[in-house]
């Protein structure tokens, strides 16, 4: 049966859940963090009219909900008119049956966190990077990063873990792009070059 999560274009505050930093878990200056985990489960999930519920929100879900938050009226106004366009995007994809995925991540520091994505290529058992910044997202990385392989003493884990947080950041400015686009066909596009950069 599948659990609804509930999405709105209009909210005050910040539904990212937060947990432990891991090793190497933020790059210095920056509020993103990365951290990894392995998948506990996957399941389906149903956008509806408002807010709810303790999980990240990723993906459109979580941009049409930071479309509508803080800023001064104009740009509450602007943000309230992108969260609506992106919440078009949203009803598109549930009307051809696009469902929202929950993912449930067991951190390396024995932690849990749920992520709610529009990413169907995430299974049970993958090896994650749990990245939380303004917006959040989840991709698939080398199982090395994960549980019992991960060692951060070794050369290979900073230089990959790196990586992963460049392309966390270059997620981050594409998601960013797309609230900032103030036309359909803007954020079509924003969020095309959005999932190029965001999904593994």
């Amino acid at each position: 049966m599948n659990k609804s999560i509930l999405v709105a274009t209009i909210v005050a505050g910040s539904l990212v859940t937060t947990a432990c930093e891991t090793p190497g878990g933020a790059r210095p200056g920056t509020a993103l963090s990365v951290q990894y985990g392995v998948v506990q489960r996957v399941e389906e999930v149903r956008a509806e009219a408002n807010t709810g519920g303790s999980a990240a929100l990723g993906g459109l879900a979580g941009l049409a909900v930071a479309a509508g938050t803080g800023g001064s009226r104009n740009q509450q106004i602007a943000g309230a008119a992108g969260g609506a366009l992106i919440g078009g995007l949203i009803a598109n994809q549930r009307a051809a049956k696009q469902q929202l995925m929950q993912h449930t991540v067991r951190l390396n520091n024995g932690t849990s966190v749920a992520v709610i994505t529009d990413h169907h290529n995430i299974v049970v058992g993958d090896c994650v990077a749990v990245e939380q910044g303004r917006h959040a997202n989840i991709r698939r990385v080398s199982p090395v990063m994960c549980n019992d392989l991960a060692d951060t003493r070794q050369p290979a884990y900073p230089d990959t873990h790196r990586a992963n947080v460049r392309e966390a950041e270059e997620c981050e400015q594409a998601k960013q792009e797309v609230l900032n686009a103030r036309t359909e066909d803007a954020i079509r596009l924003a969020h095309m070059r959005m999932r190029a950069l965001c999904e593994n």
